[in-house]
């Protein structure tokens, strides 16, 4: 396995207009509060959760054995916290022949360390290896209620609504962004050119759907509880809200401290007669994966569908791929949710390693990840991503896009909106603004194209994590650090006086720390327990 080290060049620290650039365009329109990305809406640390099953290692196929320990554990009640407890894996392998389903809330699968416990995807099966998964089941209430402001801005997290209702603080909510006529061809994205217009965009296929829950009503005024990532503009068809209830949607469930692994064909390197996605996540909220290690998995380490949000994917690394080189393959950390936290996470060989899918409404964010020779560039994939971070984002051989993709996969066109780059260094940064919307990038470092917002290129500033930053601004005196960022020293400048270069070659010999290499140190240590 390659590692990318931090190359420690004494490259000095710009403090850039970030205040300046943090408040309301005209409209309102300002950078997303990423914060409220992950577990809990980032307002408390991931638990520890008590044992309550163990599993030891047994010869043959384990799938029934650690099925029916989460089945049992189903089957007892909720404590206080929302949680039935966890199921420990003992130090060894664990051969696995079907898949693992967690489908009720308050449930974690343990191992006893990454390096430890083993669970390998046997067989020849394209599947997945585990599933955090409720029931689809969610019921919206019969009335809308029309969004009565002429605009709403992104980052907005308040609304008017039109006439009397019903909804009350804790009322769960969808608020809905039509894809107008209007819209679409202010976009440019009814026709990509051919003279065909089969991969345009149409009204009513690009709608957002943002996951909210009411937090206080007064009169009209709705305040809900994540900031809107798109603007609703009356002239593009507003917004609307629905309420909705989703009774076996699960939350409080996870998979840490082990390691997934599938077989494979080894005399067929591009082998994809085997296990394709190590965790897929449905029909949840306030879930997690950490700790992980995965292996020759063909699709996705991480698959995030969109009935998804506030997840946290944290110290995992995805190494030895085997599959095809090409579409729906390799998209090692992927989300269609929104409210998802990707951090400290290392790829290889990946193909899109950390990116959003179709209309993922946001905000997600990708805080300190690497990616190691990837085949195709980390962002969005598909339509109109709005909200996303990439924060402390390295991506080692390839790009990050947040552009017109055209055509590409199936008409993708505007692949992002209102969306950061933070202190990012791929080999090269597409940031582009798209009509309607705003892309930034801060403290790059790379090759650059784009007419979105560039602020201190090639230098580096502060605060070093913008995710972080807003987090502790948010939660205020209830902020503990829990941010785990790479201590890197950035104390002198470019272009070093005498006495700076002298620095820099005492330095030279001081190894730096890779990202796989904190990532493996975080797991050893073991330290959130």
């Amino acid at each position: 396995m390659k590692n990318w080290f931090l190359i420690l060049l004494f490259l000095g620290i710009s403090t850039c207009h970030l205040q300046a650039q943090l408040k309301p365009d005209s409209l309102g329109n300002q950078i997303p509060d990423f914060s409220y990305c992950g577990y809990q809406a980032g307002n408390v640390p991931i638990p520890g959760v008590p044992v309550k099953i163990v599993v030891p290692v047994v010869k043959g196929d384990a799938t029934p054995y650690i099925q029916e320990a989460i089945d049992r554990l189903a089957k007892l009640p909720l404590d206080k916290n929302g949680f039935r407890g966890a199921v420990l894996l003992h130090p060894g392998d664990y051969s696995v022949n079907g898949n693992i389903q967690i489908n009720a809330s308050g449930i974690v699968l343990r191992g006893s360390g990454a390096n430890a416990t083993r669970l390998i995807a046997a067989g020849k099966d394209r599947r997945t290896l585990i599933c955090i998964e409720g029931k689809n089941d969610r019921k919206t209430g019969r009335d809308t209620f029309a969004v009565a402001d002429n605009y709403v801005p992104a980052g907005a997290m308040e609304l008017q609504i039109t006439g009397k209702h019903p909804l009350k603080a804790g009322d769960k909510i969808l608020i809905i962004r039509p894809s107008t006529k209007e819209w679409i061809e202010t976009l440019g994205t009814a026709h990509f050119g051919g003279g065909i217009t089969a991969l345009g965009w149409k009204p009513g296929e690009h709608d957002l759907f943002f996951d909210r829950t009411v937090t206080s009503v007064k009169a009209g005024c709705i305040t809900f509880d994540a900031p809107l990532t798109t603007a609703l503009d009356k002239k593009f068809g507003g917004g609307y809200l629905l309420s909705y209830q989703w009774e076996n949607r699960i939350k409080n469930a996870g998979v840490e401290n082990l390691s997934c692994i599938s077989e494979y064909d080894a005399q067929n390197p591009k082998d994809e007669a085997h296990a394709w996605i190590a965790v897929n996540i449905a029909n949840a909220c306030d879930a997690w994966v950490r700790n992980v290690i995965f292996r020759h998995f063909a699709g996705s380490a991480v698959f995030v569908q969109e009935t998804v949000k506030r997840i946290t994917v944290e110290n995992c690394k995805s190494l030895e791929p085997v599959s095809e080189i090409g579409g729906q393959r390799r998209n090692t950390f992927f989300t269609m949710g929104q409210q998802g936290l990707f951090q400290r996470l290392y790829s290889e060989y990946g193909y899109h390693d950390f990116a959003t899918g179709f209309c993922a409404p946001g905000p997600n964010a990708f805080v300190q990840c690497h990616a190691y020779l990837p085949y195709n560039y980390s962002g969005a994939v598909s339509s109109w991503a709005s909200g996303v971070l990439f924060d402390i984002v390295n991506i080692e051989g390839n790009a990050l896009r947040y552009a017109n993709l055209y055509q590409d996969n199936q008409g993708a066109g505007w692949n992002v909106a209102n969306s950061v780059f933070w202190q990012c260094a791929p080999s090269l940064i597409e940031c582009f603004a798209p009509p309607t919307a705003m892309n930034w990038a801060f403290g790059s470092w790379s090759e650059f194209s784009g007419n979105g917002y560039w602020e201190s290129s090639n230098n580096h500033i502060q605060p070093r994590s913008l995710y972080y930053s807003q987090l502790e601004k948010r939660l205020g005196k209830n902020y503990v650090d829990r941010s785990m960022l790479i201590p890197v020293n950035t104390s002198a400048t470019s272009s070093p006086t005498i006495e700076q270069a002298r620095e820099l070659t005492d330095a030279s010999g001081i190894p730096a720390i890779a990202l796989s290499e904190w990532i493996d140190k975080l797991i050893a240590e073991d330290s959130l327990y």
